[in-house]
């Protein structure tokens, strides 16, 4: 028997699901060796990530940006805003970048290209950090 176009969606779905998390998690964790582990389950080798500030090559060059970041903003943490929205090979995560006494202090989006079952691609935004259109 063949996969219905539902399961082969379902499926689609427990892997983004998956890999969303998991990309949270990285950004999270403080310690380098269990991030660059846990970026080589989650991101492809060749990662390409577009931030506002830099554009980043390879799980390495992510991990060792989140580092950075942590560091410049000790207490901090990465939560899911809304809904993580889906469709195709794309996924889209709102989130906020704060400590607990203010979570909202940093928001934005993430836009993510999967290929297979890893991260190929994210797109950073970062409410008030990118330029505007009127």
């Amino acid at each position: 028997m063949g996969t219905t176009k539902k399961q082969t969606l379902q499926y689609s779905f427990e892997i983004i699901a998956r890999l969303v998390q998991s990309h949270l998690d990285i950004w999270r964790e403080n310690d380098s060796t269990k991030r660059l582990k846990l970026a080589g389950e989650v991101y492809a080798e060749n990662i390409r990530v577009t931030d506002p500030a830099i554009i980043l090559n390879g799980r390495r060059a992510v991990s060792d940006f989140i580092g950075q970041l942590l560091n410049q903003h000790p207490g901090f943490k990465f939560r899911i805003a809304k809904p993580v929205e889906v469709h195709h090979e794309t996924a889209v995560l709102s989130w906020e970048f704060g400590p607990d006494t203010n979570p909202g202090a940093i928001t934005g989006t993430d836009i993510f290209t999967i290929s297979g079952d890893k991260i190929s691609a994210l797109l950073i935004i970062a409410d008030g950090l990118t330029p505007q259109l009127n």
